[in-house]
């Protein structure tokens, strides 16, 4: 199949609100797909890479499609051709692996026309919302393999790769699909939470619950069958190797057969918890191990049991999962957690996961299955907040229902010179419809420039940004970026000289880590 079909598909259903249109799109096109493009062509309508991160941001993009000729070359890209290609820029590293990457980036978009070209831009930095992600897809592989729903979702929960799910429904129907199953050594989608603005919504949604310390590490699922052991990431790579002391751990503790899911965290000498991207220096590394394991220390701390002895578990109640996780990991190692339906009882463990140095709590229903690969409320998270009033430097135009809206923020805090201003992230959540209305309009009041994806503005308007935490960013001219930050509102009862400096910035950043 041509990308081009793939990309013309994601347009059309871009451009309609109506589910059934979406679903039927994306049947039409499922079933006259074949082989491994079924895979491809359901992952990149999920907005997902088989390759996962490039190591390509938005910058590089921009510089990759700067100055190609419109239209393409004699011979438009299959699934397969942009796979290969991809799979060749991931597998670039080491001195000169930028340039190789763009150079590889621009031979393929150069044979693309603008739809195709925007369509994998898009795909590459994780941009596309058209409004078919996630169920939209998977109802369309069930109505494609003429399949229930549930069977879908149920091979996705255990697979969590959709492009694999869809594959095998189209070519082997049920029969196929009994192949998915809680297996050791088969990493399981994890269950996700959802955000809660304090202790007070999670008690009214939850009623009495399991309260955990949530840290700000690298999430793990690890397998053991005998003394063979191995470690799945988050998006269920494996990560063994990067991780042999916590491999000899689990080796220690008192069971055959597990999987056991958890949060691993890189910790300073005085046990506090250190920054997300300290942990991940260790996570995922396959050279210098011995090295890196003297400079990083790496504590497990495990929160749920989702098989024990060929029984799966995902099925049983939260509380008796916890029971059983007790058994079977040695103390030290099982998350904090207390068991509530009181609010100060539940204030007072914030604060002391907060004092810790970790991110919040994790609230979760005593009586909750595990739903694997699906975001619900039977798990809460909360992160208290901080706010700090930033100046918009650009904004890009937004996708899916948002198409024709001015969409993602660029943020900038004010500069150490004057009349200078220093981005410090992007951020599209938070913003009502009225809200994307109002700032689109606003923002062409104050465009200076703009190119196929943004529309750059004087640094005048003042918006409200909420966020959870700051890292280190080699992509930031500061060196710093906000995480997991979203518009609280807008201030225009204030100047951009009123606008929060990156000295503040970094000193909350300095604060929240000791130094």
């Amino acid at each position: 199949m041509l990308f081009e079909t793939l990309a013309e598909t994601s347009e059309r259903i871009s451009v309609t609100t109506k589910k059934k249109e979406k679903v039927a799109h994306l049947v039409h096109l499922l079933r006259q797909t074949q082989g491994s493009d079924i895979a491809l062509a359901a992952s990149y309508l999920s907005g997902r890479l088989p390759q996962g991160r490039l190591g390509i941001g938005w910058t590089m993009l921009q510089d990759a499609v700067r100055d190609l000729p419109q239209g393409h070359s004699v011979g438009q890209p299959s699934l397969g051709d942009v796979n290969a290609t991809l799979e060749a820029i991931a597998s670039e590293s080491g001195m000169g692996s930028i340039q190789r990457k763009m150079s590889l980036l621009r031979e393929l978009l150069a044979h693309m026309e603008q739809r195709e070209r925007r369509f994998l831009t898009n795909l590459v930095i994780g941009e596309i919302r058209q409004g078919a992600l996630g169920g939209f897809v998977v109802e369309a592989i069930a109505q494609a393999a003429a399949l229930p729903r549930e069977k879908i979702g149920l091979a996705l929960m255990f697979s969590g790769d959709i492009g694999e799910v869809a594959r095998t429904a189209l070519e082997k129907g049920d029969e196929g699909l009994s192949r998915f199953g809680a297996k050791l050594f088969h990493p399981i989608s994890p269950m996700l939470a959802s955000s809660v603005d304090d202790e007070e919504a999670a008690l009214q949604r939850l009623g009495e619950a399991g309260w955990e310390y949530k840290l700000d590490g690298a999430r793990i699922q690890v397998h053991r069958g005998g003394e063979e052991v191995r470690i799945f990431s988050r998006h269920l790579k494996d990560v063994t190797e990067s991780l042999p002391e916590i491999v000899e751990l689990v080796r220690t503790f008192p069971t055959e057969e597990a999987i056991i899911e958890g949060e691993v965290v890189a910790l300073s000498e005085d046990g506090r918890s250190l920054p997300f991207q300290t942990t991940m220096r260790r996570f995922g590394r396959i050279q210098d191990i011995e090295r890196m394991q003297r400079e990083i220390t790496l504590a497990p701390y495990f929160f749920d049991l989702l098989y024990a002895d060929g029984t799966s578990l995902l099925q049983a109640a939260y509380r008796e999962r916890f029971a059983l996780l007790t058994e079977r990991v040695a103390p030290g190692y099982v998350m904090p957690r207390i068991v509530t339906g009181d609010e100060q009882e539940a204030q007072e463990f914030l604060r002391q996961s907060l004092e810790a140095g970790h991110e919040g709590v994790m609230a979760k229903g005593l009586d909750s299955p595990y739903v694997a690969g699906q975001r619900g409320f039977l798990w809460l998270k909360i992160k208290p907040a901080q706010t700090v009033d930033l100046v918009v430097l650009a904004a890009e135009w937004g996708h899916g229902r948002r198409r024709g809206w001015l969409s993602n923020l660029h943020l900038g805090a004010r500069g150490p010179e004057q009349n200078s201003f220093v981005m410090v992230g992007k951020t599209f959540k938070g913003l009502t419809d009225d809200m994307l209305r109002w700032q689109t309009h606003k923002l062409f009041e104050l465009e200076i420039a703009r190119d196929e994806w943004t529309v750059y503005v004087r640094p005048e308007l003042i918006v409200e940004i909420a966020f959870n935490d700051i890292q280190r960013s080699p992509r930031y001219p500061g060196g710093l970026a906000l995480r997991f930050a979203r518009v609280r509102r807008y201030r225009e009862d204030k100047s951009p000289l009123e606008a929060d400096t990156i000295a503040t910035i970094r000193a909350i950043f300095e604060a929240r880590r000791g130094l």
